[in-house]
């Protein structure tokens, strides 16, 4: 898996972190569609490579339908907001970050590189990410809009999960090197 792809997901969710606690009130429309964006493209990367490499495991198969679900509903909010009570609608998508985030918690997965091979294996990257998946989540059902607390959640999943996929870029970078001099 290319590294730059962890890299340049880094570098916007971090950009859109510090966006968020510097400049609140204009970045607030960008906060939807980046995480929509995010979810979205996880969850086509991991059935992608579920697809490509064979494995037949339910729980990666879930995460990228749940990812892709969670993204679409996000970049389609306008069109579901005008179909539901703005309440439930916030509340259903609580509950689907809440499930993309504990998802993420149990299988905390990222992909390893090692000579002519790509697998599973637990992380602490896609743990992290989880457990504020699951927070912001519960904030959104328990506040039922988002507000407030909502954006300080998400500015803070924003510059963790940026730093932590940087730092999975630059992990994968490494072993992608040491697997082309092997």
């Amino acid at each position: 898996m290319s590294y730059w792809i962890a890299l340049i997901r880094g570098v916007l969710a971090i950009s859109l972190g510090v966006a968020l606690l510097l400049q609140p009130d204009k970045t607030r429309p960008m906060l939807a569609n980046f995480m929509g964006m995010y979810w979205m493209m996880g969850g086509v990367v991991s059935m992608r490579l579920e697809a490509r490499y064979r494995r037949r495991r339910l729980l990666p198969v879930l995460v990228g339908v749940v990812g892709i679900l969670a993204g679409l509903s996000v970049l389609l909010r306008k069109f579901m907001l005008a179909r539901l009570p703005e309440e439930i609608f916030f509340i259903t998508f609580g509950l689907v970050i809440l499930l993309t985030g504990l998802l993420h918690v149990f299988e905390g997965f990222r992909y390893r590189t090692e000579p002519g091979e790509l697998d599973r294996e637990w992380s602490w990257t896609s743990f992290f990410i989880g457990v504020f998946e699951v927070v912001l989540g519960l904030a959104m059902i328990l506040t039922g809009f988002p507000g407030g607390f909502v954006y300080l959640a998400a500015s803070l999943w924003a510059l963790l999960a940026g730093l932590l996929l940087i730092g999975e870029a630059l992990r994968i970078r490494r072993l992608s090197r040491q697997t082309e001099r092997s």
